[in-house]
């Protein structure tokens, strides 16, 4: 209700307007028909607004849930086909490496170690002869083979290979180390001193088992105008030496070395020699020749000296160690003359004493000579 002279609001029970200070007259308020209708058909507007709005709110949320439904969805069928896809992806990956790692030559070797310990040596051959179409120079996988071929008693097949492997990589151990056994089964000792001759200084190393060294000679060879003496002095345990004094190549059947080898004649000697060592290996042939060419011994000394004598002095002959002497009066001394034994008295006269050393090879000195004059 409002004030009746300012129009100011009034609450309800208010006697005095609180603006104007006009008493209040309250009157009961009667709607007409007309009043009655205009409400209800105002009543009736906000319903049917108010359900329209409600309409609406439910409209916009199902249309907002069918959206979100649809989001849904299409983020299920992106994560499952993203899912799916991942899935794919991922077996068709473990598919490709499983294929990658089944068919590499890793995987080759390792089954054909498998199987060869196993025994099983016609599974081992299949997967090595896989491995080495996908290497077929790897020495690891060539050895494998070639002892494959051996537990099956094919020799000249892994003999083949083993010998192509050594050549192709020199540093691999394990090719020398069944290539030596075969030849040490076969008893082939001259082809194991072979490959070993051309082994590097590592790999004679690692097998020097089957190393056979030359042996060195006390004297080496030249010209010599003396007796020389040739030994072979530390040798490893259970080596033999054998010689040849003619030139010969030397073998188990030659003369064996036990002795000092002496040699004292003039001549040209060749000296070939070879040791075996306890394997049965041989080593190299070493030679070394010899040229003994002796020399005359020098002229015995003869005292007292040439002179005129008036008494019978004695005659005294010396040379080198090892001659015999040989003297004569008045002419040239020859082996086959006198041969001194001590002092010599002098004869009465005039006389011409000369004596000749002769060595133990023959050897003939220079004629010593000494003129004494004795009358007694």
């Amino acid at each position: 209700m409002k004030c009746t002279k300012c129009g100011a609001k009034l609450e309800e029970g208010t006697l005095f307007c609180p603006k104007c200070g006009k008493e209040v007259q309250w009157v009961p308020e009667y709607n007409t028909l007309e009043t009655l209708i205009k409400q209800r058909e105002l009543k009736e507007q906000e319903k049917r607004k108010k359900e329209l709005e409600l309409q609406k709110e439910q409209e916009r949320l199902q249309r907002k849930a069918e959206l979100e439904r649809k989001k849904k969805k299409k983020r299920r069928i992106i994560l499952a086909g993203s899912a799916a896809a991942i899935i794919a992806a991922t077996g068709l990956g473990l598919f490709f490496v499983y294929q990658s790692q089944h068919n590499s030559f890793d995987f080759q070797m390792a089954q054909a170690e498998t199987k060869f310990s196993n025994k099983d040596y016609e599974s081992a051959l299949k997967y090595i002869e896989r491995a080495l179409s996908l290497n077929p120079k790897s020495a690891e996988a060539n050895v494998l083979e070639a002892k494959i071929y051996l537990k099956e008693d094919n020799e000249s097949a892994a003999l083949s290979i083993l010998l192509s492997v050594v050549e192709d990589h020199p540093d691999s151990v394990n090719a020398y180390g069944e290539l030596l056994r075969l030849y040490e089964k076969n008893e082939e000792f001259d082809k194991i001193a072979e490959l070993m001759s051309n082994a590097d200084d590592t790999m004679k190393e690692k097998y020097k088992a089957y190393v056979s060294e030359m042996p060195l000679p006390s004297n080496v060879g030249g010209t010599y105008s003396t007796d020389i003496t040739v030994e072979f002095q530390n040798l490893p345990e259970g080596t033999e030496v054998f010689y040849t004094l003619n030139g010969k190549t030397p073998d188990k059947h030659s003369k064996k070395y036990s002795e000092a080898i002496v040699l004292e004649e003039e001549e040209t000697v060749t000296l070939k020699y070879i040791a075996y060592n306890k394997k049965g290996i041989p080593s190299k042939v070493g030679t070394e020749t010899y040229t003994l060419k002796f020399e005359a011994p020098e002229k015995p000394q003869i005292s007292p000296s040439s002179d005129k004598y008036a008494y019978a002095a004695d005659i005294i002959v010396t040379a080198q160690e090892g001659c015999d002497i040989y003297y004569a009066f008045d002419e040239e001394p020859t082996t086959d003359s006198q041969k001194y034994t001590g002092p010599i008295a002098m004869p009465k006269g005039e006389h011409t004493f000369s004596a000749i050393a002769v060595d133990k090879r023959g050897k003939v000195s220079p004629v010593s000579s000494a003129i004494y004059v004795y009358y007694g």
